[in-house]
């Protein structure tokens, strides 16, 4: 599967064109899939010009809408993380950054790192072929995420289990935000001011590991909250 802008002329860029033929060694005329990101999608045949067939199909957005936000962490294993939680269908992914986080990013290296996570993002939902692109956003706070919309849960072993309710209560859907924090811990302030605490493991998870859990559990309860998806 291949994104582009406009599944009625598409235009594979050449970044895509050439990972397609050279890396996955797709031949002129074998099948392939166009998306657009946004959840539609058309059979087309792999050429210099990509040719179309068949009509145009649409896939719904799971609901409720997930967020998994994650404190920074050293080296690539934002990228792990971000790979990982597209792979697992997370809609909304934020870094941002906490009392004890031992990164920082200023704003130079922030807007760098947005991009080559969005990037990681796409290559991931091309590859796990979904059809709906994550949000990838910028960097932001603890306290905005904490004072934000959804139901706001902060990952600590001390707390309850994470379980259905996190969805809302069976007659309503609430769009769930977990936030996943740094190396160090949370700070005593940060835990005071947590909206919800949740527990996702019995024992103290690595940070990336800690994320893609969370976002593991979120997933599959929404997926068995909303019965099996229909595929293609």
């Amino acid at each position: 599967m291949v994104f582009v802008e406009s599944l009625d002329d598409p235009v594979v860029t050449d970044e895509d064109h050439h990972h397609l033929g050279r890396v996955l060694r797709v031949r002129d005329g074998d099948p392939m899939v166009l998306c657009d990101g946004r959840g539609a999608w058309r059979r087309a045949r792999f050429g210099p010009v990509v040719e179309r067939e068949g009509g145009i199909e649409a896939v719904e957005a799971p609901v409720p809408r997930i967020t998994v936000a994650f404190a920074l962490i050293k080296g690539d294993r934002p990228e792990l993380v971000v790979q990982k939680l597209t792979e697992l269908g997370i809609d909304r992914i934020v870094p941002f950054t906490s009392d004890h986080c031992v990164v920082r990013w200023d704003a130079t290296r922030s807007e760098k790192q947005h991009d080559r996570l969005v990037r990681i993002a796409r290559e991931a939902s091309m590859q796990c072929r979904r059809t709906h692109l994550p949000e990838i956003a910028q960097l932001t706070t603890f306290g905005a995420l904490a004072g934000g919309d959804g139901r706001v849960m902060v990952a600590d072993i001390d707390g309850s289990r994470l379980d259905a309710t996190a969805l809302g209560d069976g007659s309503i859907s609430i769009a769930p935000v977990l936030l996943i924090g740094p190396e160090g811990g949370w700070s005593p302030a940060e835990l005071d001011a947590a909206p919800s605490r949740v527990r996702i493991g019995d024992h103290v998870l690595r940070a990336e590991t800690a994320s893609i859990a969370g976002g593991t559990l979120l997933a599959a309860l929404r997926a068995n909250a909303s019965g099996p998806d229909s595929s293609r």
